[in-house]
């Protein structure tokens, strides 16, 4: 894996300095990311990467456009996946066809992105059909993230269904699903669960 990882940084470098020596680089939109993570303990899960806890789902995301992007920083906000495609034909200025998914976040990239409307919240899900390991067997889900919470719906286990807050728990070690205090809470989060489910059926 390191050695993947380091023709990665070098193919990378190379492209880097063929922009540069063209004198397109500060021309040139540079977006990288990666695909989600494995676990390495956490949870008690090791090889495993398909399950709905932060160590899988985040992945990073850099990006690199001197005219629009200021230098060195760290923007705030929830990013899914899907919001790539619409943000590179943003970018480029092509249009975004209703039948493309996600949103762009070419916005929140700029100079004026700090008053830039945020998304709320992103849809996960995963359907084990593959069942490459025991231990993903039934183990289908949607689950909702916003700025603090996290709502996870076991699809064929409901009784399982776990609710986290990210700010008190970021290592999601406290299932709060069960307190009192947390009805009205898990009743808007399965709520604006359905409706996230809804729209990415209806695209």
């Amino acid at each position: 894996r390191a050695e993947m990882i380091l023709s990665v940084d070098e193919s990378m470098g190379h492209i880097l300095a063929e922009l540069e020596e063209s004198g397109a680089i500060d021309n040139t939109l540079i977006m990288f990311t990666s695909d989600n993570g494995f676990f390495f303990g956490e949870h008690g899960l090791s090889i495993e990467r398909r399950l709905p806890y932060e160590e899988s789902v985040r992945a990073p995301l850099l990006v690199r456009h001197p005219p629009t992007v200021a230098p060195a920083i760290t923007i705030d906000a929830l990013v899914s996946s899907i919001d790539i495609a619409p943000t590179i034909l943003q970018f480029s200025g092509a249009k975004i066809g209703e039948q493309i998914q996600g949103i762009s976040f070419l916005p929140l990239l700029t100079r004026a992105g700090a008053r830039t409307t945020k998304r709320a919240s992103v849809l996960i899900e995963n359907f084990s059909d593959d069942r490459p390991y025991p231990w993903v067997l039934d183990a289908d889900y949607k689950a909702i993230r916003t700025d603090r919470h996290k709502l996870i719906h076991w699809i064929q286990h409901p009784e399982f269904d776990e609710l986290y807050d990210l700010k008190t728990d970021p290592r999601e070690e406290r299932n709060v699903i069960g307190d009192r205090d947390n009805r009205g809470l898990v009743e808007t989060l399965r709520s604006e669960l359905g409706k996230l489910v809804r729209q990415s059926i209806s695209l």
